[in-house]
């Protein structure tokens, strides 16, 4: 009987620490691999002064796209539920306990984990026979809307946080006041300061050019990280505090800093340009001679050097609240045209 027992509870245990890993690992990798691969991508051309989005078709589909959460989550529960319940299953066969191998939860836990790699290209094949294909839309940079979101969390009975959101549309022309369906991306920042530098960096970018802008720090990959630390552990030699370093060590142990670097690289390198295809705008991504570049409006000039007027004094953008009212300049709308189309696959 004791031996039994302890049989048990080792199945238990570690049935319990498999099904917790399956279900970080379905969700916190496979899941965020699937949207990752299959996020829209934005691409910016300021010499053209146009931005290409990539829009969902215009209804809805009766099979749920392979990133839903709610199918996400489903095909987690069975591949946790599955590897749990196979531990003990197969715990049981290994005593003598059941006569036959537990074939069928093995092939829930097969099927649950080929779900992410079977079910993307055959909902993508199943789009393609029923011409729901993506498509891209070259935008207008002057007709692009910037809004930031305040996002508070609800719980029972207050507001349990809150966050910020900084978001890059496009209008629908045939829509007013709308945005064409699934184009854009949305970005977490700490707030409407950081927004409006979000904003500013990509304006400066489109109006000015490249050398307008500061290159964002690469905090992330190995190699950064091997650096961060030699760094942290050079300054606690300096200071002779090894008590400083062992609370460093652990927290990045707790962390699992490397393996998050690691990973970040390896998602930066080899998942995400996989929502791109190779051949995607290659005739329209070239570069253009200067004498074809396409110019401002004189609003939007206009605007440009008053800015770079306010820079020059010390000003900041995120300071200067309104700028069109602030230096009188009248904006006209844009003229709602259809924009033109090209396939995205």
């Amino acid at each position: 009987m004791k031996n039994t027992m302890q049989e048990v509870a080792f199945a238990v245990w570690g049935g319990g620490l498999y099904a917790s890993f399956l279900f970080v690992f379905t969700l916190a990798i496979l899941w965020l691999n699937t949207l990752f691969k299959r996020m829209p991508p934005i691409r910016l051309h300021r010499q053209r002064r146009e931005l290409a989005f990539v829009v969902d078709p215009p209804s809805r589909f009766w099979l749920p796209a392979p990133q839903n959460l709610w199918l996400a989550s489903t095909a987690g529960l069975a591949v946790t539920a599955s590897g749990f319940m196979g531990i003990i299953e197969i715990g049981e066969w290994l005593r003598g306990a059941r006569e036959s191998f537990p074939f069928g939860f093995l092939l829930m836990h097969v099927g649950g984990f080929a779900f992410f790699f079977v079910y993307p290209p055959l909902y993508d094949l199943i789009c393609r026979v029923c011409k729901r294909e993506r498509r891209t839309v070259l935008v207008p940079w002057e007709d692009v809307v910037a809004v930031c979101r305040f996002k508070p969390n609800l719980g029972p009975g207050a507001v349990t946080g809150f966050g910020w959101n900084f978001a890059l549309l496009p209008p629908d022309p045939e829509r007013p006041g709308y945005t064409l369906p699934g184009a854009g991306i949305i970005v977490g920042v700490g707030g409407l300061p950081g927004a409006l530098a979000q904003w500013e960096y990509i304006r400066r970018f489109m109006e000015e050019g490249a050398d307008a802008i500061t290159p964002s720090a690469k905090e992330w990959g190995v190699e950064w990280y091997d650096a961060y630390v030699a760094r942290e552990k050079a300054e606690c030699e300096r200071t002779n505090d090894s008590a400083r370093w062992r609370r460093f060590r652990r927290k990045r142990l707790w962390e699992h800093a490397r393996f998050a670097h690691w990973y970040t690289e390896y998602r930066m390198k080899h998942i995400l340009p996989k929502a791109v295809p190779r051949d995607w705008l290659a005739e329209w991504s070239k570069p253009l001679p200067e004498s074809q570049w396409a110019k401002p409006s004189q609003a939007v000039s206009e605007l440009s050097e008053h800015l770079r007027a306010a820079y020059q004094r010390g000003e900041k953008f995120v300071e200067m609240g309104d700028i069109e009212k602030r230096f009188g300049v009248d904006v006209p709308k844009a003229p709602h045209a259809s924009y033109p189309t090209l396939p995205f696959r």
